[in-house]
């Protein structure tokens, strides 16, 4: 069992959840209390007990259709005393079905979903994929059958996947859902699946291991917590991916000449005038905005807005009671979620002597990427023109 490839799956999954808090909380919250689902745990269980072993607070639900894989998986559970933690459900015997929708229902949330599934679509596609990697007999693979062969292969197993996950009850109950693939050009065929299926959240990553070993990973999210770029495009410039396969960037760069403080405010001071939240940090250089409208910094937004103003006839007073509600209030609001969140960080250059600020913003929430790039645009045009 090549246990390393494994374990870079389970810190995939530690950074993108991390990446993904629901409090936007910087480098997550390791103590967090999280819920995962590994479909197929196969005999070993391998992927819900290094997770347990790696985070104290995970939790893991598994399933697994193969008696006999099922049984060892049990002894492996009891074995390292972890049957608080990782529970088998039952599943579909026949495997029409891959997510366990019934015994989902119990839970209001689901932090993500694993697996790592069958690279084949028959037996002699996976003699001669050994053949021509031409390993020696302790390093080839040793799954049982089940494991190892899907009519399809991995494509068809995956592609039932995204379609299970569009379910109502999936998209708004699991956080994440995610799949080990043994080809690169599965790749492009699962994105494809998904953008036609309308995602627009997910991450493409790449595991290697020793000098010939590679393995990859699609994640995909039909909620609006968006990953940090180096979770979401976890891959080589040489990996081989196509740029069109790859997510929107989460992040974007700015770097400027001029003095650090005197720029984070002035940041401050054009995004502190927009019509959203924003709080701001100037001992850190930091700040964090939240728009629940999304766009109400273009030109077109604010003509919009006066427009509004006119036609509600409201008074100065009413317009003020409503920006500066109560937090009760607030949280009435939020049940909708915002068009963008982000996060705004001024760095100096680490050389003292080189007079070089770069500003980070860091994409947390929201649902168009044409919203966060058009917030992006416009601030750098009003701090490249600051006087």
């Amino acid at each position: 069992m090549q246990v390393p490839n494994r374990l870079n799956y389970v810190l995939f999954i530690q950074r993108l959840i991390d990446t993904t808090a629901p409090d936007y909380r910087h480098g997550g919250d390791s103590d967090r209390r999280v819920i995962g689902i590994d479909i197929g745990t196969g005999s070993s269980c391998i992927y819900p007990l290094l997770s347990c072993r790696q985070r104290a607070n995970w939790l893991f639900l598994a399933t697994e259709i193969d008696d006999k894989n099922r049984s060892f998986a049990l002894n492996n559970i009891s074995a390292n005393d972890l049957q608080s933690r990782i529970r088998l459900i039952d599943t579909d015997q026949e495997g029409k079905t891959l997510i366990p929708s019934s015994e989902l229902e119990r839970f209001d949330r689901i932090d993500f979903l694993m697996t790592n599934p069958p690279f084949y679509e028959s037996a002699a596609s996976m003699a001669l994929s050994a053949k021509q990697k031409s390993r020696p007999p302790n390093s080839s693979c040793t799954g049982a059958p089940v494991e190892m062969i899907t009519p399809g292969g991995e494509v068809a197993f995956v592609s039932r996947l995204v379609h299970e996950s569009t379910a109502p009850n999936m998209k708004s109950r699991i956080q994440w859902f995610s799949s080990m693939l043994g080809k690169l050009s599965s790749i492009a065929s699962i994105v494809e699946k998904l953008k036609e299926q309308g995602c627009t959240n997910y991450a493409v990553s790449e595991f290697i291991q020793g000098q010939k070993t590679r393995r990859w990973c699609v994640a995909w999210s039909w909620m609006n917590l968006r990953p940090s770029l180096a979770v979401a495009r976890g891959i080589s410039g040489v990996s081989g991916v196509e740029k069109k396969f790859l997510p929107v960037s989460t992040e974007f760069d700015l770097e400027l000449q001029g003095d650090a403080d005197e720029i984070a405010a002035k940041i401050n001071e054009e995004v502190g005038n927009l019509d959203l939240r924003w709080r701001f940090q100037q001992s850190q250089r930091v700040g964090m905005l939240l728009s629940q409208a999304g766009d109400v910094w273009s030109r077109k937004a604010r003509r919009k807005k006066q427009i509004q103003h006119v036609k509600q006839h409201k008074n100065e007073d009413e317009d003020l009671e409503m920006k500066d509600h109560d937090d009760d209030e607030d949280d009435e609001d939020d049940e909708e979620e915002p068009g963008l969140v982000a996060k705004i960080s001024v760095f100096k250059n680490a050389r003292k002597d080189v007079n070089e600020i770069k500003i980070q913003i860091r994409w947390l929430q929201g649902r168009e990427a044409v919203a966060f790039e058009s917030f992006c645009g416009w601030l750098k045009r009003k701090l490249e023109v600051r006087g």
